[in-house]
């Protein structure tokens, strides 16, 4: 029987002489073996963590070297204020190299992880440190840039930084001060009440998560201050330095992960490269369980038995066997991209994303005027619209629509993935437009938009758009979901612009991608609306900022859909 080796705090010095601590996990047997490294921000002593997508335990029995590292900053490192992936682009360089001359090492190192833990993996990649042979990133993002459609997303920054961060944070920068217990009290008590302490607070700026966050978690100054994509969000991101990544790379993301959009537009810049395999599945963000939401996908949706063949550990470590130790496992030979279809609950192998047969199609918006709530009479269907009435709602952001699923990362009392939106339909700031019930199967597969025609008597305001599937017990459950500003309307501009108050103007919204089959019997649904919160921050209808005000104003929203204002949904259509 194998054993295995367990050390703590391994120290690995970086080029201007930060220490960074990793545990390692390795074959007790002499020789030398294969790396895997992961970067982690979350204590690499809580393996619920760090073994979330990989078990050290299992890789080192299988003759690898697992390390696992603190990075700059937290938890046994060094180099506190953390800043977040500031510094993992040379600091990931540093400790590939480290870890590939260490004694037990035999200089072939792979990376390993998800979430922060993904991006790590492709900011030492395009260093081009010469001992990465192979990288497997799991719902990886690509920058720090929170903004949607010029909307910031809240929930994910505040929850991210305040919870997840900041205990730790404040430990580092307050231990052994007098005014540590009661600020790391304050922080408890923040996070607490979150509502109260920072989703509901205005100006943003001034919440107590905002100041708590001064000197040890200043980059959530920087990100609320840099609200479009400019120099300050191009330097940290890996999309913009794609030109410089040459690594084989087994990349999974998941159809209501928070980050699926960032995922899939990076793997764009990626995917003429070679040995690039895309794996999507019916997840949300670090779950990998077939019950998702309020969905059950089948087992073969689960971690432990993807696809009903191997489980994520051995997936990881076949990818790993045929670059690191050079097993001809032949899957580099497997096809490049694999998704998971929902409502067919069934895995399919693909060419190309997205797919080359798709047949984009246009389902217009139709009403007499009243398609506020589900029993409203909207309607949506191929047709296009001709000589009909607007449909109007009143904007409140004192009463914004809650966030019921979807892909966020908000606390985990706020459900993720697929519920049943009925309690959102039921709002009178809520249009509803309905097709009439599937005669044949409708599968849906790839990138979705909304073209919405609107005017407002706001100077600035949002719109919300939701994707449905709704069944024959008539509970809907949302598929994507998207938001834009209206001062953010110009794909193009950097700089944002104000609307004429009452102006019909043209808005896109993106709904990030899915694959999922609308069964004969079941109907589709799209919702609009203007809030989605807190997952995004309130539009005031001032044209300020929430990030710098608080004054709020109710607005009267027009969505229009007539022969010259066709708004609609465009759906990728799989032919079957």
């Amino acid at each position: 029987m194998s054993k295995i080796i367990h050390e703590r705090n391994v120290e690995a010095v970086m080029r201007d002489g930060t220490k960074l601590y990793a545990d390692v996990y390795r074959p007790e047997r002499e020789g030398t073996f294969p790396v895997l490294l992961q970067r982690i921000p979350y204590n690499k002593e809580f393996l619920m963590l760090s073994t979330l997508v990989l078990d050290p335990i299992a890789a080192a029995h299988k003759g690898y070297v697992v390390i696992i590292q603190d990075v700059r900053g937290r938890f046994e490192s060094e180099g506190a204020p953390f800043y977040i992936y500031k510094n993992e682009f040379h600091d990931g360089y540093d400790t590939v190299e480290w870890a590939a001359n260490l004694p037990y090492s035999d200089g072939n190192v792979g990376m390993y992880g998800l979430s922060y833990m993904g991006m790590t993996q492709f900011q030492a990649a395009v260093m081009r440190p010469p001992s990465l042979k192979a990288i497997f990133p799991i719902t990886w993002g690509t920058d720090v840039f929170m903004y949607r459609g010029g909307a910031l997303e809240l929930g994910l920054l505040q929850s991210w930084s305040l919870a997840t961060i900041g205990p730790n944070a404040v430990v580092k920068a307050k231990r052994g001060k007098e005014d540590f217990i009661q600020e790391f009290m304050a922080l408890i008590h923040a996070i607490d009440h979150i509502e109260e302490s920072a989703f509901n607070k205005l100006p943003i700026k001034e919440s107590e998560w905002f100041q708590l966050g001064e000197g040890y978690a200043t980059f959530v100054h920087d990100i609320l201050n840099h609200d479009t994509y400019d120099e300050y969000h191009q330097a940290i991101s890996v999309k913009e330095k794609s030109a410089a990544f040459d690594v084989p790379a087994f990349c999974i993301a998941g159809w209501y992960d928070c980050l699926l959009g960032q995922d899939l537009e990076h793997y764009e810049t990626l995917k003429e490269k070679k040995n690039i395999k895309l794996m999507i599945g019916p997840w949300s963000h670090g779950s990998f369980l077939p019950a998702v939401g309020e969905r059950n996908f089948g087992l073969s949706a689960s971690s432990l038995l993807l696809d009903l063949k191997t489980d994520l550990t051995s997936l990881q470590l076949k990818w790993f066997d045929y670059w690191l130790k050079g097993i001809d496992n032949e899957i580099a030979q497997e096809s490049p991209v694999k998704l998971f279809v929902m409502g067919e609950n069934k895995w399919r192998n693909e060419q190309e994303w997205p797919l080359e047969r798709t047949l984009y199609t246009s389902f217009y918006f139709h009403s007499n005027g009243n398609a506020n709530t589900k029993t409203g009479d909207g309607s949506l269907s191929t047709k296009r619209p001709s000589g009909e009435m607007y449909d109007s709602y009143v904007y409140d952001p004192t009463d914004p629509v809650p966030t019921v699923g979807g892909n966020h990362l908000l606390p985990m009392h706020y459900p993720r993935g697929p519920v049943d939106q009925n309690r959102v339909e039921s709002r009178e700031d809520v249009l509803v437009y309905t097709s009439d019930v599937l005669e044949e199967d409708l599968e849906v597969t790839g990138p979705i938009k909304v073209v919405v025609y609107a005017s407002s008597t706001a100077c600035d305001t949002d719109f919300t758009a939701k994707l449905a599937d709704v069944h024959p017990d008539d509970k809907a459950y949302n598929i994507a979901d998207g938001i834009i500003r209206a001062s953010y309307r110009h794909k193009n501009r950097s700089e944002p612009s104000l609307i004429q108050p009452n102006k019909v103007y043209c808005y896109e919204i993106d709904l990030w991608a899915t694959s999922n089959l609308f069964k004969k019997g079941h109907r589709i649904r799209v919702e609009l609306s203007s809030s989605n919160f807190p997952r995004f921050d309130r539009n005031l209808n001032t044209g300020k900022s929430g990030s710098n005000s608080k004054e709020l104003l109710s607005a009267t929203q027009r969505v229009f859909h007539s022969e010259e204002y066709p708004s609609h949904i465009v759906l990728p259509i799989i032919p079957r």
